[in-house]
């Protein structure tokens, strides 16, 4: 079992967590995640690691309490204790000198881009971090990432699931003000990374996206976070979660995203029997 260091709420919806594990600290690299599991009767969820301390042997996730699983991991407290964590898993974001970089972030990626915008500022690159929210409730870490931004803006948008024309428009104005930029890294909801995948592709951007698909073991030996790039099969939890987000077959991700929605919506009802039954 690993520790919980502390907890927070940072915005509506969005926990973080500093959870003891010190071999995931001395070993993770930006872009990795965990699979984590709240409790002996809990799920292995892939959550980002948007941070970690090797001295203390801590890490940070920060999570959507959106599911049962994240709904539990919500309610935990410092000196409580997660069933269990398996990491680093994935491939880490390749780092280098690109020259100028743009991250977009939202949701929980606004927390997952923390360590890519440090490691990309001391490799020598200009890095641009967009913080894309409904409004500036939800805009959380905002210190810890304009310190390694050499221009953080925001761009918030009432209905997330817009035409994204106003991501478009904004990104546009970028590559026109910072003619270095060659490079977009995204990480947030799935709908955040087709949109701004779509927009860049038009833009003739690259883009990386950070996939979050359904996961059970993170290692690659159950499939079931396969997804199609450039029409050959891979898996996101050991091939990703890094992928180019304009060879990305997204009507393939968004079916296979929902395949368990009525049996992730009947675990909820299921949460909230049990939660009222020990309030009898």
């Amino acid at each position: 079992m690993n520790r919980i260091v502390s907890s927070a709420r940072l915005a509506p919806n969005i926990f973080h967590l500093a959870v003891e594990a010190p071999e995931i600290a001395r070993a993770v690299r930006p872009g990795q995640f965990a699979m984590v599991i709240p409790d002996e009767k809990g799920e292995r969820i892939p959550l980002n690691i948007a941070d970690w301390d090797e001295e203390r042997g801590t890490i940070d996730l920060v999570f959507l309490n959106l599911g049962v699983s994240t709904r539990k991991l919500a309610a935990f407290q410092a000196g409580d204790s997660v069933e269990g964590i398996a990491g680093p898993l994935g491939q880490p974001v390749e780092i280098r000198n690109f020259g100028e970089v743009l991250l977009i972030g939202g949701c929980y990626g606004l927390a997952g881009l923390y360590p890519i915008a440090r490691e990309l500022q001391q490799a020598g690159n200009k890095v641009l971090f967009l913080s894309e929210a409904r409004s500036p409730a939800f805009i959380y870490w905002e210190e810890k990432n304009k310190k390694f931004s050499d221009r953080y803006l925001t761009l918030f948008r009432s209905d997330c699931f817009s035409s994204g024309q106003e991501l478009e428009d904004k990104i546009r104005e970028l590559k026109s003000e910072q003619s270095g930029l060659s490079l977009v890294m995204v990480i947030g909801c799935s709908y955040l990374l087709f949109k701004v995948s779509e927009a860049t592709a038009r833009i003739g951007l690259k883009t990386l996206v950070c996939l979050n698909p359904i996961m059970v073991d993170g290692t690659g030996m159950c499939g079931a976070c396969r997804v199609s790039v450039d029409g050959q099969t891979r898996f996101a939890c050991v091939d990703g979660p890094w992928f180019e987000g304009h060879s990305l077959d997204w009507k393939e991700y968004f079916i296979r995203r929902k395949a368990f929605l009525e049996q992730e919506e009947q675990a909820l009802v299921n949460l909230d029997k049990e939660f009222w039954k020990k309030m009898e």
